[in-house]
């Protein structure tokens, strides 16, 4: 079964898609939808790609061997396509971090308040939507967090800023059936809260620090009937010297940004070749049950993704 694609049936092929071959190259974000996996990437701000969920997958796929087809967005670029959804209506949106917003196959649908720009080439990275009963969306963005890249922040605040990781900063917001809403203000979020992510040993800048690029929504076993937090993705640095990547979670957070229970480590799920990657993009493959993750390429190697089964005590029947 796939989990919580919005249809069940392939859709033809939409009238931007380019027929001839396409590479994806930094696989930033994915979703399921009608039959096919809907992927962006980071480096291509003009579109998205698509490629059909092969007959037998996984767990692990390799995106560019299933022939994928970019489509066009209108009035692009977009720059920095960092995560793709699906709202309630049908409508598949991408995020964009440098323009701070959402945009649809026609055109802008939301565009975030002055506390989610980003800063220091750190900025909004993830999305999950969730319906809700009368036919709108819950939509759920990440402001990543972690360190500032120095390089990146003006002369003036690079020691001011640049010695301490930021945490990651939720907000949530909902979308009306079919609406364009135009600018979302901070005062309008149905839930906005700081993560409080896990924090190795050591001192900044040296010591790892955590990252959240991207998240699902996740009704947390045990908690109030109706009640629904996350599973986010957790990827760790040095803010100083050599950078190195050392930690790759996935951490269950409440709605207030409390994490619940343990982290499940990359390292125990995923290939040895793959425990290291750059995760960056996560979505139901069969809701409550499966995820599906996605990763940039690694040295010449290309992005792939890797299916797999949620520990027993994580999982919840999907309605």
């Amino acid at each position: 079964m796939l989990g919580i694609g919005c249809g069940t049936e392939p859709a033809a092929a939409p009238a931007g898609a380019v027929s001839e071959p396409v590479t994806i190259a930094e696989a930033s974000g994915i979703t399921l939808k009608d039959g096919y996996l809907y992927i962006v990437d980071d480096s291509e701000g003009s579109g998205y790609f698509r490629i059909r969920v092969p007959d037998d997958p996984g767990p692990v796929i390799d995106l560019n061997a299933h022939n994928p087809e970019r489509i066009e967005l209108p009035y692009g670029p977009w720059i920095d396509l960092e995560s793709i959804g699906c709202l309630a209506d049908g409508r598949l949106v991408v995020l964009s971090e440098r323009l701070r917003g959402l945009v649809c196959d026609t055109g802008p649908v939301a565009e975030y308040d002055y506390p989610l720009t980003e800063f220091g080439r750190r900025g909004l990275e993830g999305m999950a939507i969730r319906p809700l009963p009368d036919g709108g969306s819950r939509v759920a963005v990440l402001w990543e967090g972690g360190y500032a890249d120095r390089g990146s922040l003006h002369p003036q605040v690079v020691d001011r800023a640049g010695e301490s990781a930021l945490q990651p900063v939720l907000f949530v917001h909902d979308i009306a059936a079919g609406a364009s809403v135009g600018r979302v203000r901070w005062k309008n979020a149905v839930h906005a809260a700081v993560l409080d992510v896990p924090k190795p040993a050591g001192e900044e800048p040296e010591a790892q620090r955590f990252r959240a690029p991207a998240l699902v929504w996740h009704r947390i076993p045990g908690a109030e009937p109706g009640e629904w937090g996350f599973i986010v993705v957790l990827s760790s640095q040095n803010g100083a010297g050599k950078l190195e990547f050392l930690h790759h979670w996935l951490q269950r957070f409440d709605v207030d940004g409390r994490p619940v229970g343990s982290p499940i480590h990359m390292e125990d799920i995923a290939p040895a070749d793959m425990a290291h990657a750059n995760w960056e993009g996560i979505a139901w493959w069969e809701e409550g049950q499966t995820l599906i993750m996605v990763h940039e390429g690694i040295g010449g190697d290309p992005p792939r993704a890797l299916i797999f089964p949620l520990p027993e005590e994580w999982r919840y029947p999907a309605d």
